[in-house]
């Protein structure tokens, strides 16, 4: 039987693998030390809630789980280079993974920084080698058959994310509002696309009708193609409402 602490900042999620509930605990208790917090302990349901507050007067909710795992869990490395990807390995320790994460990085002339070995992501992006590259650590719970990936957890080092907090939740914030701005230059893209295909589509059917308006003999009937010019009208429509509000296509989560 395996222990997992599984801790969740917002969007923020990470885990650790322990061999007993109490070492859980302790690891919580430790993670609130490192904060200068007290962990709050919910014993119906082993949940546990960390305040933790910052210079800027925010209080800031760290929650914290212990889930049992019966079948086996691992320490993934993935490992992408130009959108590619390279390898997926696996070990029975997180510092193994980082191990492996600085031979990779090593090999290539770069230097993992402490911050990435804490939040167990690593990335380069130099155009001029042509390189984008990203490392990712994760903490796996596998199936019955010891094959199959059942959960994924971020892996990073939450006693160390504790005791830097103030600095790992600036560091969020930007990576949230990057993620953000990337995903609304998406929805503004998104919404041009159906602008220009809604007005295509529109113009088509208007000039397929006027084109049987134009043949019709008198006394002939001809068609109006309005299905095409509706669809047409409401694709550009909402296209249009895209462009003004690019908000409207992201996930409920990210909308505030």
């Amino acid at each position: 039987m395996k222990y997992l602490t599984i801790f969740q900042l917002d969007d923020f999620e990470s885990a650790t693998s322990f061999t007993s509930k109490k070492d859980a605990a302790k690891y919580i208790s430790d993670c609130a030390t490192a904060a200068k917090t007290k962990a709050f302990e919910n014993q119906e349901d082993s949940s546990y809630l960390l305040e933790i507050k910052t210079s800027d007067g925010k209080t800031h909710e760290l929650k914290a789980a212990i889930k049992p795992v019966d079948t086996n869990v691992k320490y993934e490395l993935t490992y992408e280079k130009n959108g590619q990807s390279e390898e997926t390995t696996y070990y029975t320790t997180r510092k193994a993974v980082v191990e492996r994460a600085h031979v990779i990085l090593d090999e290539l002339g770069y230097d993992a920084s402490t911050e990435e070995d804490r939040a167990g992501k690593w990335s380069i992006n130099n155009p001029d080698q042509n390189l984008v590259l990203n490392l990712n650590a994760n903490l796996v719970v596998m199936g019955s058959d010891n094959e199959n990936v059942v959960a994924t957890y971020g892996a990073a080092d939450i006693q160390s994310f504790c005791k830097n907090f103030e600095q790992e939740v600036s560091t969020l914030n930007q990576a949230n509002q990057a993620e953000k701005s990337e995903q609304l230059k998406a929805g503004r893209k998104k919404g041009l696309i159906n602008l220009g295909i809604g007005a295509a589509i529109a113009i088509v059917g208007a000039l397929v009708s006027y084109a049987s308006y134009s043949n019709a003999k008198p006394g002939q009937t001809y068609t109006v193609y309005t299905g095409i010019i509706a669809v047409g009208v409401i694709d550009a429509i909402c296209g249009l409402y895209y462009l003004i509000n690019p908000k409207a296509t992201l996930p409920k989560d990210k909308k505030k």
